[in-house]
């Protein structure tokens, strides 16, 4: 009986063995897999949730992702789900939405003086529950132009970023830099702090912030009522004209009317912006103010590229505009 038990013995024994070594190395193996997986798994993660341009029926949200991810904003009054909006560069349905690493969403159509609640929906994750409140309605409004300017990646226009303006004691500006690196932040509906009426001065001192996913970067400058564009500006730059002297007006030159695209009478910044959102365009397209982008081509070659930017480059350079 013995000689029998004893012939299964050793194979049972090891059999068991066989199993137990899969097992161990089957549980390590899967510990292996979901710690690679979590350390590729890209961050959606919102980051850097900012308000700005608060109205007593609009509000714009922006925020960062790591990893590109699609995203879009719910909010209501009673419930952060009642109403879903896209990014302001989207459209159609959330099926469709592009993956980004910078995102802007406008709300619009609010109510004056409400506070709502809303939650950032980014890829599979889904944000903590926040708050804003609406402004009153203006009484008057600051008759300022507008903060226009131009960002550069290296010698390339910036193809994807947000602008921020900021004020003393003043709500948060913000614009998208559109295609050519260009950007627009309106400032006739700024509000204080608390959301009140915001008297704007001459000579306060305004700090412009440009992020993308690239970089960031900073200018100070003074704000005038109505102010010509600012210097194009690099990422990764941070620039005071604060304190810079008043740059004089450049004086007419012979080949005046080959680098003046806007025709204003001078050669500055918003000729740069011209030729910035003309970048890779054809010819014949016009711009508003019906500019056309023919004038962008400063070399006659047929294409508007670095070249130009080359060419206008190096007549502010000897000019003397920064």
């Amino acid at each position: 009986m013995m000689g029998f038990i004893n012939k299964f013995k050793i194979p049972t024994v090891l059999g068991l063995s066989i199993i137990l070594v899969g097992m161990v190395a089957g549980v390590y193996l899967n510990f292996r897999e979901q710690v690679f997986l979590s350390r590729a798994a890209p961050d959606l993660t919102p980051q850097n949730i900012t308000l700005s341009n608060i109205t007593e029926n609009s509000v714009v949200i922006s925020w960062q992702t790591s990893s590109a991810s699609p995203a879009f904003i719910t909010f209501g009054q009673n419930n952060p789900a009642e109403n879903s909006v896209l990014d302001d560069r989207d459209s159609g349905t959330a099926a469709g939405l592009k993956p980004r690493l910078t995102h802007y969403v406008t709300l619009k159509d609010l109510l004056p003086k409400t506070t709502y609640q809303y939650r950032i929906v980014s890829g599979k994750i889904t944000s903590d529950v926040e708050k804003f409140q609406t402004a009153q309605p203006l009484i008057s409004q600051t008759g300022f132009a507008p903060i226009i300017g131009s960002v550069l990646d290296n010698d390339n226009p910036l193809e994807d970023g947000i602008a921020y303006l900021s004020l003393p004691e003043a709500t948060l500006q913000s614009a998208l830099v559109k295609t050519g690196g260009n950007f627009l932040i309106p400032l006739f509906q700024i509000r204080r702090s608390d959301l009140s009426d915001y008297q704007l001065t001459e000579g306060i001192t305004a700090k412009l912030t440009i992020r993308s996913s690239k970089g960031e970067t900073n200018m100070l400058f003074k704000l005038k009522a109505s102010s010509l564009p600012l210097p194009p500006i690099k990422l990764g730059q941070n620039i005071d004209l604060t304190t810079a002297e008043e740059t004089p007006q450049p004086t007419p030159t012979a080949d005046l009317g080959k680098y003046d695209l806007n025709g204003d009478g001078t050669i500055n910044a918003a000729d740069h912006a011209i030729l910035s959102s003309c970048f890779g365009k054809r010819l014949n397209i016009i711009l508003p103010g019906d500019i056309s982008c023919a004038k962008a081509n400063l070399n006659e070659d047929g294409v508007i590229n670095q070249k130009d930017l080359d060419l206008m480059t190096k007549k502010f350079e000897a000019l003397g505009i920064q």
